[in-house]
């Protein structure tokens, strides 16, 4: 196995989900063991899917204003989401890095379980 492993931006195949972008750059299928890491593209206007998640999930943003639960980040600042805390990205437009552990899981308002496979 390579202990150092390059994944450059025009090797990410994106995910649509919901009028949201996915761009893995670290998951168990690019290679990471512990760390899921992916960009999501928030539209202005978007219609989040209320979920919790299994993990911690750390958003920095990158570009844009985004709201978590009330919380509004902007360009250079995080929010911190702990696990099984009900959650919706609203805002945009935006771009946002998010990190994980992998194995995150994600269960949906309606009891539905996902395993994203932007973290997978």
């Amino acid at each position: 196995m390579e202990v150092v492993l390059l994944v450059t931006g025009d090797s990410v195949e994106p995910f649509e989900f919901g009028g949201f972008e996915f761009r893995p750059f670290a998951s168990p299928s690019r290679g990471s063991t512990e760390i899921a890491l992916w960009t999501v593209d928030v539209p202005e206007g978007g219609d989040p899917t209320p979920h919790r998640a299994s993990k911690e999930e750390v958003f920095y943003v990158l570009s844009g204003t985004v709201t978590i639960q009330g919380q509004t980040a902007s360009a250079g600042d995080v929010i911190v989401v702990q696990p099984d805390t009900e959650l919706s990205l609203t805002g945009g437009p935006a771009r946002v890095l998010v990190a994980t552990s992998v194995g995150i899981i994600g269960t949906l308002a309606d009891g539905t379980t996902v395993t994203p496979p932007w973290a997978a």
